[in-house]
C-alpha cells in the first residue's frame, strides 16, 4: 500500500491523551488554533488509532468550515483524504482529495495541490487505474520541481518507481528509486533512504541480481537500526531471507526469518509475525526438516485464523498440505488441501467483490473528474470572458483618453492662438491710446493757437466765431476719441463694462472711463493728455470713484481692484 502525503510530521513527545486532549481543545477560544491542533493529533494517530484519528479529521472539518478558515479546512480535507484511505473507505477519501485539490487551487497554495494531486494519484493506484494514477503524480512532481521541495519530490520519485515496478520495466523503476535516494540524502533523511534502498534492493531481486539485492537491502537494514525503527527492521529480515531463499542459501535464510519474528514478537505485529512463521515452515520443508515445519504451519494457522488473516491461512495451509503429503499423511494432506480450496475459493470470491467494488469507485471518480472538467471548462470561460471584456474595456479607455488628450491639444492650440490674438489687440489697443493722445495734443495746440488768435483779433464776431469753432472742435474730438477707444477697449476685455455695470451700476459715464483708463494700468498724467483734463481733475475724479466703488482702506490700489473685475 503506498501512503499519503501529510502536512504535519507528528512528533511522539507530543502525543497525549484523548482525554487531556479534548480538555486542552475546549480551553482554547481561538478557533484557527483548535482546528491546527485537531489536525495535527489526527496526524499523531494514523498508526495507532485511525479511527480516533479520522474523528477528530471530522471535527478539524466542521470547525473550519463554520469558522471560514479555509486553510485550516485545506490542512483537514487532507488529513480526511489520508484517513479515509486507511480505514478503506476509498470513495470518501477520493471525495476529500478532490475537494482539497480544488481548494487548494483557489487559495492559491502550491504545496497543498501537489499533496492533492498526489492521494488522487494514490487512490487511483490503489482501484488498479495505473494510467490516471501516473497522471496525477507527474503532476504532483511538476509543481514539487517548481517550488524545488526535495522531500516532495524524492516522495513521488518513488510513487512513480512502483508504478515501473509494477509493469516490469526494472530500468525506469530503478531510475527513479534511486533519484529518490539521492534526494533523500540531500536532505539527510535516514528514513527515507533506508525506504528507497529498500524498494531499490527489490528490483534487483526481481532481475535476479541476489548479490545487489542483498548489498541494498543491508544497507537499509543497517539505516533502520540506527533510526530504531523496528517494524522496517524487521521487514529488511524478511526480505533478506527471501533473497537467500533464492538463492539456496536456506540456512542462512532461516536465521534472518528468526531474527525477523523476534522483532514482530516484541513489537507485536500480528500479521508479520504469521508470515515469518510460514516462511520458516517452508524453509524447514526443504531442509528436511518436516516435523519443525508442521509445527510452524500450524502456529501460522491458528495465529492467521483468530485474526482473519485469509491469505496466510490458506498459506499455512498449503505448507500443511505438502507437509503431510511429504509424511505420506494423505488423510491429514486432504484435510488440509480442502481447508486451502475453501480458504482459495473465499478469497477468490472476495476478490471478485473487491474487483466490482473498485470498478464502481473508478466509475464514481471518473464521474466526479468528468463534473470537475466541466467546472474548469467553465472557469475558464468566465476567466476568457472577463479577460475579453478588460481587453475591450481597455482600448475604449485608451480611445477615450485620446480622444480627451487630441481635444485638450486643440483647446490648447486654440487657446495659444487666442492669448496671440488677444496681445495684438492689447498692442493694437496700447498703440491706438498712444495715437489718440497724439491727437488730442495735435487738436490742443491748434484750439490754444486759435483762442490766441481770438485774443489778438478787434473785431468782436470774429472772437466769437473763433471761440464757437475751438469748442465744436473740442467736443467732436472727444466723441470720436472716445468712440473709437471704446471699440477698441472692449474688443480686449469685453466683460469688463458688464462685470462693473452689475456690481456698480450707479457709475456716470465718465466714471466708466476712467475705469476703463486705469484698467490699462494708465497713470493720472497719461489720463490727463489723453482727456485734456488738468491732473487735480483726474485725482479728484479717482477720490470720487474710490468712494463710489466702495474702496474705504487707503492701502487697496485703485487699478489693482479694477483688474481683479
Amino acid at each position: 500500500m503506498l501512503i499519503l502525503s501529510g502536512l504535519y510530521l507528528p512528533d511522539a513527545r507530543c502525543q497525549t491523551s484523548t482525554d487531556s486532549f479534548q480538555n486542552e481543545i475546549l480551553k482554547n477560544d481561538d478557533e484557527k488554533d483548535k482546528v491546527d491542533a485537531l489536525v495535527k493529533k489526527a496526524y499523531l494517530l494514523t498508526n495507532s488509532d485511525p479511527q480516533q484519528a479520522l474523528k477528530f479529521a471530522n471535527q478539524a472539518f466542521q470547525l473550519s468550515s463554520s469558522s471560514g478558515y479555509e486553510a485550516g479546512k485545506l490542512n483537514s480535507l487532507i488529513c480526511l483524504s489520508l484517513h479515509y484511505y486507511i480505514t478503506s473507505d476509498l470513495n470518501q477519501a477520493m471525495q476529500s482529495a478532490i475537494e482539497s485539490r480544488q481548494l487548494a487551487e483557489k487559495l492559491g497554495l502550491k504545496k497543498e495541490l501537489a499533496i492533492s494531486n498526489d492521494a488522487i494519484g494514490i487512490i487511483y493506484y490503489e482501484i488498479g487505474d495505473k494510467k490516471k494514477s501516473s497522471e496525477y503524480f507527474f503532476e504532483s512532481l511538476k509543481i514539487y520541481e517548481g517550488l524545488k521541495d526535495k522531500n516532495g519530490m524524492g516522495q513521488t520519485y518513488c510513487r512513480i518507481g512502483t508504478l515501473y515496478l509494477d509493469q516490469s520495466d526494472f530500468n525506469k523503476a530503478l531510475d527513479y528509486y534511486s533519484n529518490s535516494v539521492k534526494l533523500a540524502r540531500e536532505i539527510n533523511s535516514k528514513e527515507g533512504i533506508a525506504s528507497n534502498l529498500n524498494n531499490v534492493a527489490k528490483v534487483h531481486a526481481a532481475k535476479g541480481e541476489y548479490d545487489n539485492a542483498l548489498q541494498n537491502y543491508q544497507a537499509a537494514l543497517k539505516l533502520n537500526r540506527e533510526t530504531g525503527n523496528l517494524k522496517l527492521e524487521g521487514s529488511n529480515y524478511l526480505n533478506i531471507s527471501e533473497v537467500y531463499s533464492k538463492k539456496g542459501n536456506y540456512g542462512t535464510a532461516l536465521d534472518y526469518i528468526l531474527q525477523a519474528k523476534s522483532i514482530f514478537e516484541k513489537i507485536g505485529n500480528q500479521l508479520r509475525i504469521a508470515k515469518c512463521l510460514t516462511s520458516s515452515a517452508d524453509i524447514y520443508l526443504k531442509l528436511g526438516k518436516t516435523a519443525l515445519g508442521i509445527a510452524d504451519a500450524r502456529n501460522a494457522l491458528d495465529l492467521s485464523r483468530k485474526n482473519g488473516f485469509h491469505e496466510v491461512t490458506m498459506e499455512a495451509a498449503h505448507i500443511l498440505k505438502e507437509a503431510f503429503l511429504l509424511s505420506q499423511d494423505t488423510a491429514a494432506a486432504f484435510r488440509y488441501y480442502q481447508l486451502e480450496n475453501q480458504w482459495k475459493d473465499s478469497l477468490s470470491q472476495g476478490e471478485r467483490q473487491k474487483t466490482l467494488t473498485k470498478l464502481e469507485l473508478q466509475y464514481q471518480f471518473e464521474k466526479n473528474e468528468q463534473k470537475e472538467k466541466i467546472r474548469q471548462q467553465r472557469r475558464m470561460v468566465m476567466v476568457t470572458i472577463i479577460i475579453l471584456c478588460l481587453i475591450f474595456g481597455i482600448i475604449i479607455v485608451i480611445m477615450i483618453l485620446n480622444h480627451i488628450r487630441l481635444k485638450a491639444k486643440k483647446s490648447l492650440l486654440e487657446k495659444d492662438a487666442l492669448e496671440k490674438e488677444l496681445d495684438f489687440k492689447k498692442k493694437e489697443l496700447t498703440l491706438n491710446v498712444m495715437s489718440l493722445m497724439k491727437k488730442n495734443e495735435i487738436f490742443s495746440d491748434i484750439s490754444k493757437k486759435l483762442i490766441a488768435i481770438a485774443k489778438e483779433s478787434t473785431s468782436t464776431d470774429t472772437k466769437t466765431a473763433i471761440k464757437k469753432i475751438s469748442r465744436e472742435l473740442q467736443k467732436g474730438q472727444e466723441d470720436e476719441l472716445w468712440k473709437e477707444f471704446t471699440l477698441r477697449f472692449k474688443e480686449v476685455h469685453s466683460d469688463f463694462y458688464n462685470s462693473l455695470l452689475t456690481r456698480f451700476p450707479n457709475l456716470s459715464p465718465n466714471e466708466q472711463k476712467l475705469c476703463a483708463f486705469l484698467r490699462l494700468n494708465m497713470t493720472t498724467k497719461e489720463i490727463s493728455e489723453l482727456t485734456g483734463q488738468s491732473i487735480s481733475t483726474i485725482e479728484i475724479a479717482r477720490h470720487r470713484l474710490r468712494q463710489k466703488l466702495g474702496i474705504t482702506n487707503s492701502e487697496v490700489n485703485l487699478i489693482t481692484f479694477l483688474s481683479q473685475i
